[in-house]
């Protein structure tokens, strides 16, 4: 073929696909992102009451805690680009067998099958939305989306809990930085009261307990050598039968982000307030927010991030403060004096060479319920502490290096030696012994 037939052909292909000369402002065509947490605690599958339900209740962190054998998910993204200066997005999320919900259990599956029958965190739809940008009515840098969504979402890196998101069915408008949202969930994390779970948490008619979070945010103010985000979120819930349940709730954020506290490296702060059927950190709306009293409240306060120490040492760290409480009835969950919970956690790396990696997981959390006796505890305060040790085999042995097999030891204990389950020997203490793997891409 000719040198000119060559340039002529390809003119012809970008024609084709409606390009020719647009300003990328997406990712043009497919793309495919995924994510897996696969963790094999040696000897036996642990429920989430055997491994002190680290996520949802800041008690402790590390790979041995977790539910979750074999989390898998899939990101397929369609980005169209067009002369007209438009762009459209297409994503769909989808997610397999993550069982950390209310009473999973991750079964360690053979090639007999029947996870559908074994496992509560089944083959799921987690996003499906499209998002149209710069059309030619809008202002430069406006976008509009609808559909599923999880909404700003952002999580611990040691806990890995997301202590802000809008997760459900909705949409919303964005300017740059800012944007407005209307994102709707059905209530019911597990806990249908004997019903169907399938369909939520239903009242005595059959009606859903549809919650509703109205978004507004700012983000990436540039203020006192960072940038700081802002959040609101009004919420409402309908077919509350109970007068004492919350019908509407708000939350309130502010986030800041900058360097690792004045040293090398990057740090996220943030502080939120919840009331209402917002109680449950403020900005985190979903499906579990449903279970609230008119005057629950929290204040939440998170802090972590990772400090580059040295060439080859990296610092992660995590704290976290959660005080929950109700002024009317001095309860939360039917503890007097409501619910706090402390956690810090610690995270060195050391990079051996490029492919290697040692690793530690260094935990201390503090429940603290009102009064001795409390949920069956010997004091109202219970103490947390665990050790893990881990060598790091990876393709890039950096702080997030991915993917990467990890072996490991955990040694976990608590002050509680009066309250059954929390280990595999129902004791106060244990020592595990597995394999993580993980990727991300």
């Amino acid at each position: 073929m000719k040198k000119v037939s060559v340039i002529a052909a390809a003119v012809a292909t970008t024609l084709a696909a409606g390009s020719a000369f647009a300003e990328d402002k997406v990712n043009q065509g497919w793309q495919v992102n995924g994510y897996a947490h696969l963790l094999y605690n040696v000897g036996e599958s642990l429920d989430n009451k055997r491994t002190w339900e680290n996520r949802r209740d800041y008690r402790a962190a590390g790979a041995a805690f977790s539910a979750n054998p074999n989390q898998v998910e899939f990101t397929v993204t369609r980005g169209d680009n067009y002369e007209n200066g438009a762009w459209s997005k297409y994503v769909l999320k989808t997610e397999y067998g993550n069982n950390e919900g209310k009473n999973g259990r991750g079964y360690y599956t053979s090639s007999g099958g029947n996870e559908g029958h074994l496992e509560t965190g089944q083959l799921e739809f987690k996003e499906a939305y499209v998002e149209l940008g710069d059309l030619s009515f809008f202002t430069e840098g406006t976008s509009i989306w609808a559909g599923k969504r999880y909404l700003n979402r952002q999580a611990g890196i040691i806990t890995k809990e997301f202590w802000k998101q809008s997760a459900g069915l909705g949409a919303g408008v964005q300017y740059d930085n800012m944007g407005l949202a209307v994102v709707s969930a059905d209530a019911g994390d597990g806990a249908c009261n004997g019903q169907n779970c399938k369909n939520g948490e239903l009242d005595s008619n059959g009606n859903s307990k549809t919650m509703t979070s109205v978004d507004l945010y700012y983000y990436g103010l540039e203020a006192l050598g960072g940038k700081f985000d802002f959040d609101i979120k009004i919420q409402s819930r309908t077919n509350v039968e109970n007068p004492d349940n919350a019908d509407d709730g708000v939350g309130l954020a502010v986030t800041y982000s900058s360097s690792f506290y004045g040293l090398d490296g990057w740090s996220t702060t943030a502080l939120t307030y919840g009331k209402g059927i917002s109680a449950t950190k403020g900005v985190n709306f979903g499906s579990w927010n449903g279970g609230w009293d008119k005057d629950d409240e929290s204040l939440f306060f998170t802090s972590y991030g990772v400090a580059n120490a040295t060439d080859n040492l990296q610092i992660g760290t995590e704290l976290v403060y959660w005080d929950l409480n109700n002024d009317r009835t001095d309860s939360v969950w039917g503890s007097k004096d409501g619910v706090t919970r402390a956690f810090f956690g610690v995270t060195p790396s050391y990079k051996v060479n490029d492919n290697f990696r040692m690793e530690a997981v260094l935990t201390y959390a503090r429940e603290m319920l009102g009064e001795d006796g409390a949920w069956g505890r010997e004091k109202a305060d219970t103490n947390f502490y665990t050790a893990t040790l881990a060598p790091v085999f990876t393709v890039n042995a950096d702080y997030w290096g991915r993917p990467q097999i990890k072996p490991y030891i955990t040694y976990m204990k608590s002050s509680d030696s009066n309250y059954d389950g929390w280990t595999t020997n129902n004791d106060d203490s244990e020592t595990r012994f597995g394999v993580e793997a993980e990727i991300w891409f």
